[in-house]
């Protein structure tokens, strides 16, 4: 009897904790949830356009101000990177800002995990200038790259 009332609570407890834990792979609605919920923004699915080459990929993508966001998809049109770029009109912090959010919700991690990532690579307003730049940086499975020039700026974080 008791291995019976054991068994049955394992499998319960494996049960809830699977049903607790996010997606790695996610699409375009869970990816506008996340940043909604998470950073208190307000995406639409319905702003982002679908775009494709010759050679097959997909990505998404949506203007916002002096930004362009881009979400790179996969063969079964999950999310498997992002990218903002900004011209130089834009403001670096607000960059930052939009990269981080984009990050933690790609990654799965918390605002400090990623800050703390990204100040290790170097992606910060102080070090991103609009000036001849690349950083490209493999952190765990995800590398983060961060490419400028005198007109503007893109920062990728790309699941490998």
């Amino acid at each position: 009897m008791f291995k019976k009332v054991v068994a049955l609570i394992f499998a319960l407890s494996f049960i809830f904790l699977c049903a607790c834990s996010q997606e790695s792979k996610f699409g375009i609605e869970q990816f506008v949830d996340r940043m909604n919920k998470s950073f208190e923004t307000d995406f639409l699915t319905s702003e982002f356009l679908l775009g494709s080459s010759e050679d097959g990929s997909e990505w998404l993508f949506s203007e916002r101000g002096n930004s362009l966001i881009t979400l790179f998809l996969d063969t079964n049109s999950n999310i498997k990177g992002a990218s903002v770029l900004v011209t130089d009109n834009g403001d670096i912090n607000s960059l930052i800002n939009t990269y981080l959010q984009l990050c933690c919700v790609l990654t799965g991690s918390s605002v400090e995990e990623q800050s703390a990532v990204l100040q290790n690579c170097g992606i910060t307003a102080d070090k991103i200038k609009f000036a001849d730049s690349n950083i490209i940086i493999t952190v765990g499975k995800y590398k983060y790259v961060a490419v400028g020039n005198t007109y503007s700026i893109t920062l990728i974080c790309e699941r490998n």
